[in-house]
């Protein structure tokens, strides 16, 4: 199979270098047409979250190609940067990503919200013409594969995702605390989860909203509403704080909670690159967490689901093999 694959995770890098490489979709756009140019590289499909960034890169003919290379320079990142890239090709790669989209690479084991991102780096590669039938059709067995699987096996998950897990290291807080007050800020996907299951455990939630942008708002149920410029004037009569964007710049900086006559108990941080200003963590009487700190609050022995979900990732690996050489058999033909 002439598919290889560059990437950084969580595991090969820490999270100061991972925001050099948390992309937003317009920057990964303009990275798949760069990459696209590229005389030996037939398609790309480019994987940007905030545990991981991987670019799929489908070759064409039968050239060698070095995709940690051909990611960098697309994506200028410096030498420093290449020596955190992992390289997968051919059925290795293959597996990989159906593991990948199952949740079984996930910081936080199972999380659901893997699938949705395959899916999406997919459909952005496919809309800008970046794609080919290859690298379509592997990453549609793997979406497949990845929903069979989390409809077939009951996955010993501590949190289905980054929001749960998030909500479920507060929850007990919350049963305690007559009253809890929590302020979110980021009104994107995993903003409004967060919102959800916060008002769920009994807690009094506001969240943030960009009047500026003419897309339709929409809310959690239950939500009150502030506007993104009035975050600070909460922050004091908060006792949890979450941020969840995808802002290039900090939406909590050190000074802001500095001017805090009463300071909140939990700040999260669920972006990459960071919301949040990590100094905030060295505050005393308060709780500081950041993607990578909560996804060590999640780790356990999940092997028996692995070995499950291995057995039903096999039996789609093989479709797939079946597609591709049948797929190779016609080229050589034509």
């Amino acid at each position: 199979m002439n598919i290889i694959m560059a990437g950084v995770d969580y595991r090969s890098a820490s999270l100061e270098l991972r925001e050099k490489v948390g992309f937003n979709k317009n920057q990964i756009r303009d990275i798949l047409a760069k990459i696209n140019k590229e005389a030996c590289v037939s398609g790309v499909v480019l994987i940007s979250t905030c545990n991981r960034t991987e670019a799929y890169i489908s070759l064409s003919h039968c050239e060698e190609a070095d995709p940690v290379e051909i990611f960098c320079n697309a994506a200028n990142l410096d030498d420093d940067m290449k020596k955190c890239f992992y390289v997968k090709k051919g059925e290795d790669l293959a597996v990989y990503l159906f593991e990948l989209a199952c949740g079984i690479h996930s910081m936080i084991f199972g999380e659901d919200q893997i699938l949705t991102q395959v899916k999406e780096a997919m459909l952005i590669a496919i809309d800008e013409g970046a794609s080919d039938a290859a690298l379509n059709t592997l990453f549609r067995c793997a979406i497949t594969c990845a929903k069979k699987v989390k409809t077939q096996l009951v996955l010993n998950a501590v949190s289905p995702s980054v929001a749960g897990q998030s909500v479920q290291l507060v929850s007990e807080y919350i049963e305690k605390k007559a009253g809890c007050k929590a302020l979110v800020i980021g009104n994107g996907v995993v903003g409004r989860k967060v919102c959800e299951e916060l008002i769920a455990k009994g807690c009094e939630v506001h969240i943030t909203t960009r009047t500026h942008n003419n897309k339709s708002i929409i809310v959690p149920t239950g939500c009150k509403v502030i506007p993104y410029h009035d975050r600070e004037s909460l922050i004091p009569y908060v006792d949890i704080l979450i941020s969840a964007t995808s802002s290039p710049h900090q939406t909590v900086t050190i000074d802001m909670i500095d001017r805090c006559a009463n300071k909140p108990k939990y700040i999260i941080d669920l972006a990459v690159p960071r919301d949040i200003d990590p100094e905030v963590g060295k505050i005393n009487g308060i709780l500081y967490y950041n993607i990578d700190s909560l996804g060590e609050t999640a780790r356990k022995d999940n092997s028996k689901e692995i070995s499950a979900m291995k057995s039903l990732i096999a039996e789609h690996i093989e479709n797939f093999n079946k597609w591709y050489a049948q797929r190779k058999r016609l080229m050589a033909v034509k």
